[in-house]
């Protein structure tokens, strides 16, 4: 299972349930190559940090890699998520703190976060000043806490992956989920960090506008709960397809740093298009946000 906090983790998601998408990164029959990354006898470490959405995205990497033993004697996941923070109440927890403290602590090779969840409120800063919610300049001191984030995220030169969210059920709150994206996006570019990026959100629709939905297709096309009731989270058949998405985008960071897995990986990963293929071709006429009208597991 890798490195975990141990603080704060949200517990939502079903983690006993078997993997939907472990058949497209396990390798039957494949030896495990120990714990030899290149010429460095050391594991690749992976840290998940952020609020409670990174913890889906833990959970369904977690499931890929213990699918596969090549993968679990070559990468330790990290899992550092914590429930109902973000950049905005650094009362409760400082992410611009607590994200050098994760890197003290795990030295990762790469980081993945997720934030902003639960930032439409007052802004507390590292100091304890305040920003009311709807205040004039709370865009702009949003806008700080978040590249003071970034900043100390890449300090210690680790690849650090900014991961959009996704797309929410309340209106109101799925706006200024594409508001935050926005400022990701320029906050990253901004920086102009080569070990900083910025992830596109995972997406249930391949193209148009991205909407919520309660259920889509498995790997199966069989139609399953994908994102669970509080309209936010993912349950672990949506932890699977999220992971589906990012797993390359994770696979791919790690090539361009010259940490390659490619020796645990099977054929169908080396394209990430390819893989989302396996997993979303039915989508477009098999989702629904009817909890009645759908087939549950």
């Amino acid at each position: 299972m890798g490195f975990r906090s141990g603080r704060g983790c949200w517990l939502g998601a079903a983690l006993g349930a078997a993997g939907a998408l472990l058949p497209l990164f396990s390798a039957p029959g494949m030896a495990a190559a120990g714990a030899t990354v290149g010429d460095a006898p050391v594991k690749i470490r992976i840290a998940f940090a952020g609020d409670s959405i990174v913890d889906n995205y833990w959970a369904g990497v977690d499931r890929i890699i213990e699918g596969n033993p090549c993968l679990k004697d070559a990468v330790e996941l990290g899992r550092f998520a914590k429930n109902g923070t973000g950049l905005t109440r650094g009362d409760r927890t400082y992410w611009p703190r607590e994200i050098k403290r994760v890197d003290a602590a795990f030295r990762p090779t790469l980081s993945v976060l997720s934030i902003g969840l639960n930032d439409q409120q007052f802004i507390v800063d590292g100091n304890g000043a305040r920003t009311a919610w709807g205040a004039p300049d709370w865009t702009d001191k949003y806008r700080h806490e978040l590249d003071e984030f970034l900043r100390a995220a890449i300090e210690t030169r680790a690849i650090v992956l900014l991961i959009g969210m996704p797309a929410m059920r309340d209106v109101k709150e799925n706006i200024a989920i594409g508001e935050k994206n926005a400022l990701f996006a320029e906050a990253v570019a901004a920086l102009g960090d080569a070990n900083l990026r910025y992830v596109e959100p995972w997406r249930l629709h391949a193209e148009g506008l991205e909407t919520f939905a309660s259920y889509g297709p498995d790997k199966s096309g069989r139609l399953v709960q994908i994102r669970t009731t509080d309209g936010e989270h993912f349950t672990a058949a949506g932890e699977d397809l999220a992971a589906s998405y990012l797993f390359p985008k994770i696979i791919e960071a790690l090539d361009e740093a010259g940490k390659s897995l490619d020796r645990c990986l099977g054929r169908q990963t080396k394209d990430q298009h390819q893989v989302r293929d396996q997993v979303s071709g039915q989508i477009s006429d098999k989702i629904i946000d009817d909890p009645a009208a759908a087939v549950r597991r």
